[in-house]
């Protein structure tokens, strides 16, 4: 399931100059948080940061954000590159903040499935700000 998220302009968004390496990972860094009081608020156990879902999520990221594309990965390619035993994945881009990126996703019934799966308990996030939006990927796995 994909999300186009509208031309939303929030106050807080870093214009293109801002969006260094630390604007990037506060913006990641939030989504995290925001996953993980979701998962909370819900009874599920917090995900944790790990090194292969952050290196797809961070590709992933980077890739869409530099072709203009919007679309999901091959998922057999990241469940077998990563040895999960499951794995999920949302895209989001928007000029919006992280916070409202996370409602986006939690609007929606696929994205909402994802980030309250509690069979999944590893995940990694990517950002990237370009073209004054952010596209985000959280790729979500169980080894």
């Amino acid at each position: 399931m994909l999300l186009a998220l509208g031309p939303a302009v929030i106050v807080t968004a870093p214009t293109a100059e801002a969006a260094s390496a630390a604007v990037t990972a506060r913006y990641e860094a939030r989504i995290l948080l925001l996953v993980n009081r979701q998962r909370l608020r819900y009874g599920r156990h917090s995900l944790r940061l790990s090194a292969c879902p952050e290196r797809y999520a961070e590709s992933w990221a980077a890739y869409l954000a530099r072709t203009n594309y919007f679309v999901h990965r091959n998922m057999w390619t990241y469940l077998s590159a990563c040895k999960g035993s499951r794995v999920a994945e949302n895209i989001g881009r928007g000029n919006v903040s992280a916070d409202r990126m996370v409602a986006a996703w939690m609007a929606s019934p696929g994205h909402r499935k994802n980030i309250l799966n509690g069979l999944l308990t590893q995940v990694g996030v990517g950002a990237v700000f370009s073209h004054g939006q952010w596209t985000v990927v959280t790729d979500f796995r169980r080894p």
